[in-house]
């Protein structure tokens, strides 16, 4: 969900430091659980970090409740945030703020104002969800998403929706501290969840093992399927890249 400029996210970042500091009583992790109900672990570190600059107003309502602070501590004045409504989003657009790989875990790394740029997706048809958008990088998807396609993905993290076998997925994993993302074929093998290649290439057809479901996880501890991708968006021409 688009915002209006007028929403301060560098104030917010602040709040959010602030409170996770190592004498606080949260870490990242701890109020982000609190915040989401339990359903997102990395809300606060996406914020902190910039991969997440849209927050809802349910998000900055979570916040302030777990911190206990007043919405309007949260907001500065003169700020506004547009709520989830169920409806089209503002104008139907997202900025791509990232890569992904299709072919070997990359190492997920934020993007510079500069280099984000904006695409046109169309409403929204999964209302309550939250979209994003990254670009595809690599061969292991080629045979239906050539490099450099823009990718519209619906977050999983929110609990709107649910992966199922046959999705096309941004799975993320966890090594030490860096976090590496890929795009894959979700498929079940019987008794785990398993990442496949769709490539013209040799190199790619292994199969990734990422763990057995459970009903509040897909994946193993360390690997985390973070989004679906809806569609494959793919420009021709792209003027100030």
């Amino acid at each position: 969900m688009t915002q209006p400029s007028a929403f301060n996210i560098a104030f917010l970042k602040n709040v959010l430091e602030d409170a996770t500091a190592p004498d606080a009583l949260w870490n990242s992790r701890s109020l982000s659980l609190a915040a989401t109900g339990g359903k997102n672990a990395y809300l606060v570190r996406d914020i902190i970090k910039g991969k997440s600059i849209n927050p809802t107003l349910d998000t900055l309502v979570g916040l302030a409740k777990a911190l206990e602070m007043d919405i309007s501590q949260m907001i500065p004045a003169g700020a506004s945030v547009m709520q989830r409504t169920g409806g089209r989003q503002a104008d139907d657009t997202l900025t791509v703020v990232g890569a992904v790989a299709a072919g070997v875990w990359r190492e997920q790394t934020d993007w510079g104002p500069e280099d984000c740029y904006t695409i046109e997706v169309g409403p929204n048809l999964y209302p309550g969800s939250e979209r994003l958008a990254l670009r595809m990088e690599g061969f292991s998807m080629d045979k239906i998403i050539p490099p450099g396609s823009d990718l519209e993905c619906l977050r999983v993290a929110y609990g709107y929706v649910e992966p199922q076998p046959g999705d096309i997925v941004i799975v993320q994993r966890n090594r030490h501290d860096l976090q590496e993302l890929t795009c894959k074929r979700l498929d079940h093998d019987g008794q785990n969840f398993v990442l496949r290649a769709e490539s013209s290439r040799a190199e790619f057809q292994e199969p990734i093992v990422i763990g057995r479901p459970d009903e509040n996880h897909v994946g193993d501890h360390d690997t985390t399927i973070i989004a679906i991708v809806l569609r494959a968006h793919q420009s021709l021409y792209r003027r100030g890249r």
